[in-house]
C-alpha cells in the first residue's frame, strides 16, 4: 500500500513537472527593450521627457528613472513610450532608466528656461508649416532659430510658447532644434517626406507604379496613395519606394501619397487604354529574325514594354509609340503574341516557330499585273516550289532566291490575305495585299469630255456621278461604267451661267450653286427644275440628314457660310469666317469646316450640334504633313465623311487623308507621288490637283481631277 501511493506521487509530480516545462516553451518571448529617441532634451522641473521606442513594459514599477543621480518620477508607461517628470532641484546632466537592473543611458538633460515640449506634425514635405510649442523662445536680442536635422527652417513667427516654421528642402529626418540667445533645446523627430518620381506615367487599371521618394512609412497600412482622388491598393513599401496598383476607377490626374494626414503630390498619371496591335512581321520565322509589332500605345520606355510569344518573354530592343522591334530567339514553339505595356494586356496574331516566314510585300497594294516583292525567310531558289496565294488565287512566281520573291498581281485579284508555301511548311504575309489603286474613269488630258476648269463632284445613290463643268456652262453625269452625258432637267439639257458647287440629297435631289445667276438651282430626282435659294453667290455645298444645305458664300472673302433649309429660306452660319473647301456633316449634326481665314486652310474646326466651336479641332495654322493625333494638313480642298471618318483631300499637296473622329487621328490613305496624270497602285499613281471628291457606298473615292480634265477612281480594297 504504501508502495503503491509513493508511485502515485511520483508520477503525480512527473507530470506537473512537464506540465509546467510546456507551459514555460510555450512562452511568448519578452521583446528586446530599444530606446530609439527622447524629447525635449532641455528644460526647467516639472518638463515631461517622453522616450520613445519599443519592448517596454506598460508597469511603471518595473522602472527607475534619474537625472544626474536624482530620481525622476515615471508616470506613464506603454509598449512604445516611458514619460518622466523632472524633478525639483535637479541638475543638468545624464539621464537614465532602470529596468530589470539593466541601467540604460537616455542622453541628457539641461535644466533651463529654454524647452521644445511638442511639433506637430512630426512629418511633411518641403514648405510644411510646423508649429513648435514649447517655452522660452521669446528674445530681444535677437530671433530664435530653428533648424530639423541640422538644416535650417525659415521661422514664419514667433512667440514666447509657439514657433511657426516652413519645413525647408531635403530636411530629412532629424530632430527639431531651437536656438534662442546661445541656448538650444532638442524636441521631437522629424520624418521629411518627398515624391521624386513615379514610373510608369500612364496605364490603366492595375498598373503597377513604382513611386521613387522619400520618407515613406515602411508599413504599408501607413500609406494613403490617390490616383486623381481614387485610392490604390500599397503592395510594397520601404522608406524611400511605394509599390501601388492603380485603382479600378483610375482617372487622369496627379497622384498623391498621404502618410499621417499630411499630402504629398506628384506627377501626374495619364490614363490611356490597352495597346493596339496593328501588324506584326513577319508572323512566322527562324532564330534572329526581327520582327516588327506595328501599333499605337505602346511606351518609348524599352522597359515599359513586354512581348510574349507563345507565354515566352523576348526581349524588346528599340521602341516608340508606334512600333516595337525584336529578334526572334527561336525555340518559343508556335503561339500568340501579346503585348504588354504597364501591365495592360493586348494579344495579337499567331506566331509559327518555323524556318519559313514572310516580313512584308512591296508594293502592299496595287491592281492586277502589279509587280510584287516579297521578303522573307526559308524560300526555295527553285521558283516551282514556291507557291504563292493572292486572296486564295495560285499565282507564278516569275524570279526566287532564299529571301525574295518576285511575281506579278494575278488577274481577277482582290483584297486578301497573301500565302506563302514551300516544302510543306505555310506563311502568311503581315498584312493583306489590297486591290488598290487609281485609274480614270472618265476624260483625261487629251479628252475633250469636260472642259478645262470643273469645280465640284457628287454621287447619288446608284453610284452616279456629277461633275460641275463650269466653263462648258453645263453638269456631267458619268455612269458607274464611265458613260458621260449632259445633266438633264424640264427633258432638255440643263444650262448655267456659272455652275460651281454641287450635292445631291438622299432623295437624290441634286443642288447646284450657280454662282453667276447667284442662286441654287434644284433639280429633282424625276428631272424638274426649280430654284431653291437666291441671293448671294453659292460655292461648295454639303447637305445634313434633314435636307439642310451649307454653302460657301462667295460674295466676298469674307462672307462665310449660308444655311439653306429644305424651304429655300437662308441664314448666315454663325462663326464660319472664310470657307472655300467643301465642308462635311456627322449624323448627329457635328459640322466640320476648313477656314482659310483662321487657319489658312490648313486645319479642321468643329462646329458641335449645340453651337460650340472647337477651333483646330484636328490639325493647326501651321501646313505640313503628320500624320496621328498631332496631325499637319497643307490647305484643305475638300472634305467627306465616310462612316466615322472624315476623308480629307489637299488641295495643291495632292495627298488624301482620313480622320478617325472618335479619336482624332489621322492616317494617309494615298500620298502623293508628285504631281502629274498616272494610273496604276497607290504608290505610282498621280494626279494633276485634288480638286475634289465624292465617296461611294464601298468607300470607293471619286476624284475630281480638273487640271487633267479628268475623273479618277480610287480603290482602297
Amino acid at each position: 500500500m504504501k508502495h503503491t501511493i509513493k508511485l502515485t506521487m511520483i508520477l503525480f509530480l512527473s507530470i506537473l513537472g512537464f506540465v509546467s516545462c510546456e507551459k514555460k516553451e510555450g512562452t511568448a518571448p519578452q521583446p528586446e527593450l530599444v530606446v530609439k529617441d527622447y524629447y525635449p532634451n532641455s528644460g526647467r522641473a516639472g518638463t515631461l521627457v517622453t522616450i520613445a521606442g519599443s519592448g517596454f513594459s506598460t508597469s511603471i514599477a518595473d522602472y527607475k528613472a534619474t537625472i544626474a543621480g536624482k530620481d525622476a518620477e515615471v508616470i506613464s508607461a506603454t509598449a512604445d513610450y516611458l514619460v518622466l517628470r523632472m524633478p525639483e532641484g535637479g541638475a543638468s546632466g545624464k539621464l537614465e532608466v532602470k529596468y530589470q537592473e539593466k541601467v540604460l543611458s537616455i542622453g541628457t538633460y539641461t535644466y533651463q528656461d529654454l524647452t521644445v515640449s511638442t511639433i506637430f506634425p512630426t512629418n511633411g514635405m518641403e514648405g510644411t508649416q510646423i508649429r513648435i510649442e514649447g517655452e522660452g523662445f521669446g528674445s530681444t536680442a535677437g530671433l530664435a532659430e530653428v533648424s530639423i536635422n541640422g538644416k535650417k527652417a525659415l521661422v514664419v513667427s514667433v512667440s514666447d510658447k509657439v514657433i511657426v516654421a516652413e519645413v525647408p528642402d531635403e530636411a530629412g529626418f532629424g530632430p527639431v532644434s531651437v536656438k534662442v540667445e546661445g541656448k538650444e533645446s532638442k524636441g521631437q523627430n522629424f520624418k521629411y517626406q518627398a515624391v521624386y518620381g513615379i514610373k510608369p506615367l500612364s496605364g490603366g487599371k492595375g498598373t503597377r507604379v513604382v513611386i521613387s521618394g522619400v520618407g515613406f512609412e515602411e508599413q504599408a497600412v501607413g500609406n494613403i496613395v490617390d490616383f486623381n482622388g481614387e485610392r490604390a491598393v500599397v503592395v510594397e513599401s520601404t522608406d524611400k519606394q511605394l509599390v501601388v496598383l492603380a485603382p479600378d476607377k483610375v482617372s487622369s490626374g496627379p497622384l498623391s501619397v498621404n502618410i499621417n494626414n499630411q499630402k504629398i503630390t506628384g506627377p501626374a498619371f495619364t490614363v490611356v487604354g490597352k495597346p493596339i496591335i496593328g501588324t506584326v512581321s513577319p508572323l512566322s520565322g527562324p532564330k534572329d529574325v526581327e520582327m516588327t509589332i506595328s501599333g499605337e500605345l505602346f511606351s518609348a520606355d524599352l522597359s515599359e514594354n513586354k512581348v510574349y510569344i507563345n507565354n515566352v518573354l523576348i526581349s524588346v530592343i528599340s521602341a516608340n509609340a508606334e512600333e516595337l522591334k525584336l529578334k526572334i530567339p527561336g525555340g518559343t514553339g508556335s503561339g500568340t503574341v501579346r503585348v504588354v505595356v504597364n501591365d495592360q494586356v493586348t494579344e495579337g496574331p499567331q506566331f509559327k516557330d518555323q524556318n519559313l516566314g514572310v516580313i512584308g510585300m512591296t508594293p502592299d497594294n496595287g491592281m492586277a499585273g502589279t509587280q510584287v516583292t516579297i521578303s522573307g525567310t526559308g524560300f526555295s531558289t527553285n521558283v516551282t516550289e514556291n507557291q504563292v496565294y493572292f486572296n486564295g488565287v495560285l499565282t507564278p512566281v516569275k524570279t526566287a532566291t532564299e529571301n525574295k520573291l518576285v511575281l506579278d498581281a494575278p488577274a481577277g485579284l482582290s483584297t486578301g490575305a497573301v500565302r506563302v508555301k514551300v516544302d510543306g511548311q505555310e506563311a502568311v504575309a503581315p498584312t493583306n495585299f489590297r486591290r488598290a489603286g487609281v485609274v480614270t474613269l472618265a476624260g483625261g488630258p487629251n479628252t475633250s469630255l469636260f472642259a478645262s476648269y470643273m469645280t465640284a463632284i457628287a454621287i447619288d445613290q446608284q453610284g452616279n456621278l456629277y461633275v460641275t463643268d463650269t466653263n462648258n456652262k453645263n453638269v456631267k453625269k458619268i455612269t458607274p461604267a464611265g458613260a458621260v452625258s449632259v445633266l438633264q432637267a424640264n427633258g432638255a439639257d440643263a444650262t448655267f451661267n456659272t455652275p460651281f458647287g454641287i450635292v445631291i440629297d438622299k432623295q437624290n435631289n441634286i443642288y447646284i450653286g450657280d454662282m453667276g445667276n447667284d442662286n441654287i438651282v434644284k433639280i429633282t430626282s424625276s428631272g424638274q427644275r426649280s430654284i431653291h435659294a437666291s441671293g448671294f453667290k453659292p460655292g461648295h455645298m454639303s447637305v445634313d440628314e434633314a435636307g439642310n444645305l451649307y454653302v460657301s458664300n462667295n460674295n466676298s472673302f469674307s462672307a462665310g457660310l449660308v444655311k439653306v433649309i429644305p424651304t429655300g429660306v437662308y441664314s448666315r452660319f454663325a462663326q464660319a469666317f472664310s470657307v472655300t473647301a467643301r465642308t462635311a456633316i456627322d449624323t448627329d449634326g457635328s459640322f466640320y469646316y476648313s477656314d482659310q481665314s483662321s487657319s489658312s486652310g490648313n486645319s479642321i474646326h468643329l462646329m458641335t450640334p449645340n453651337g460650340t466651336r472647337v477651333t483646330d479641332w484636328v490639325g493647326s495654322s501651321d501646313g505640313g504633313y503628320q500624320d496621328g493625333t498631332s496631325a499637319l494638313f497643307n490647305n484643305i480642298g475638300t472634305m467627306v465623311r465616310f462612316e466615322n471618318k472624315i476623308r480629307v483631300g489637299e488641295r495643291y499637296s495632292f495627298n488624301i487623308r482620313e480622320v478617325d473622329i472618335a479619336s482624332r487621328r489621322t492616317t494617309t490613305l494615298y500620298k502623293t507621288n508628285g504631281n502629274g496624270f498616272v494610273d496604276g497602285s497607290l504608290l505610282v499613281a498621280k494626279f494633276g490637283n485634288i480638286t475634289d471628291m465624292a465617296v461611294d457606298k464601298d468607300g470607293t473615292i471619286y476624284v475630281l481631277d480638273a487640271p487633267n480634265k479628268a475623273i479618277r477612281k480610287v480603290y482602297l480594297k
